[in-house]
């Protein structure tokens, strides 16, 4: 049964999906929410071959024979369509939703459930979702929409107020991005004793991963940027609306610079559970310590690296210069003393 690996952490979700789908009233328009995408995406795959299932038995879990769930099981259903964000700025945009909706408009094959999943939904700018309102509110006949988001406080509440939650929250960030950046190699390098050289190197490239979130961050606000007052002649009013751009390109990158300080954080929680005896395949992300040496370090070095990290963020949030507050972290940590 597709949600039966679900069923361990989620019992009582499962067993009402279920209960939906044997009464014959699975809804139409869900926003799945939780902490790790790939997560998410694989329940939504699983709730999905569910819904379409044909034969269902008694219970509501899919039969695993009817034509809906043999295309499932060969990765051919022929009515799922999936959009998800692309390009650098990880937008979903206007014409992505446009398309989106005009293949959902097209007839059903007979017989099947037309499934509509939005990935990273979180991704899709104001206009999107505006322009998605009322397809959501009434989706075509015998059609499923499926809303993924790890991070649903951006969508808008005319958006979230159309849609069934479902929450799979687990306490657990998913880091993959970061780790292909080379985060925690650079953390790893980081230890008493290992000298300045080493903590500036390592700010350096801690800086390098920034920048490279303060361009996806640039990106992002140039995708929504509103062109419609670019050619006003009123300069008040433009010089308004590149501040209000301006505003909406920085808040994105506070955003994606505090997923880098969650994960700089989690790294330091681990070392210090790791510096008390505990097994790494009991950590909470042990996916960080994936083809990196981590330093083992005393209890009381890896309290006062976490007393480093409070610090860091303090400095950050008093507006202290990112580079000076990323020095001063990573050369304490990597201080030499005297043994």
């Amino acid at each position: 049964m597709p949600l039966t690996p679900f069923k361990e952490h989620f019992p009582n979700l499962c067993k009402r999906l279920l209960q939906t789908k044997a009464s014959g009233h699975t809804g139409q328009a869900y926003l799945i929410v939780g902490d790790d995408i790939d997560y998410i995406e694989k329940f939504a795959m699983a709730w999905a071959r569910t819904a379409a299932c044909t034969e269902p038995n008694a219970d509501g879990s899919a039969c695993g024979h009817c034509p809906a769930c043999k295309r499932f099981l060969n990765n051919a259903y022929p009515d799922l369509t999936v959009v998800r964000p692309q390009s650098k700025s990880r937008q979903i945009k206007v014409e992505d939703m446009r398309e989106f909706e005009h293949i959902l408009s097209l007839a059903a094959n007979p017989g099947f459930l037309k499934i509509g999943m939005v990935v990273e939904a979180e991704r899709l700018n104001d206009a999107s979702q505006n322009a998605f309102l009322k397809t959501l509110e009434e989706p075509p006949k015998d059609t499923m929409l499926l809303l993924l988001s790890i991070n649903p406080r951006m969508l808008l509440p005319t958006t979230k107020s159309r849609c069934q939650t479902i929450s799979l929250l687990r306490n657990r960030q998913d880091y993959s991005s970061l780790a292909e950046q080379g985060l925690f190699k650079v953390l790893a390098t980081l230890h008493r004793q290992a000298g300045a050289s080493v903590g500036i190197r390592a700010a350096g490239a801690l800086s390098n991963i920034l920048a490279s979130q303060r361009q996806i961050a640039a990106e992002y606000g140039e995708a929504n940027r509103d062109t419609s007052w670019d050619n006003v002649d009123d300069a008040k009013m433009r010089k308004l609306v590149e501040e209000e751009n301006l505003a909406r390109e920085e808040a994105e990158y506070v955003r994606l610079r505090s997923q880098v300080t969650d994960a700089i954080q989690a790294w330091y929680m681990q070392e210090l559970l790791i510096s008390y005896g505990a097994d790494e395949s009991s950590l909470p992300n042990p996916e960080m310590l994936n083809g990196v040496n981590c330093p083992r370090v005393s209890s009381e070095e890896a309290l006062q690296n976490i007393r480093y990290v409070s610090d860091f963020l303090r400095s950050l949030a008093a507006n202290v210069d990112e580079k000076l507050a990323l020095d001063a972290l990573c050369l304490s940590i990597s201080e030499k003393v005297k043994m």
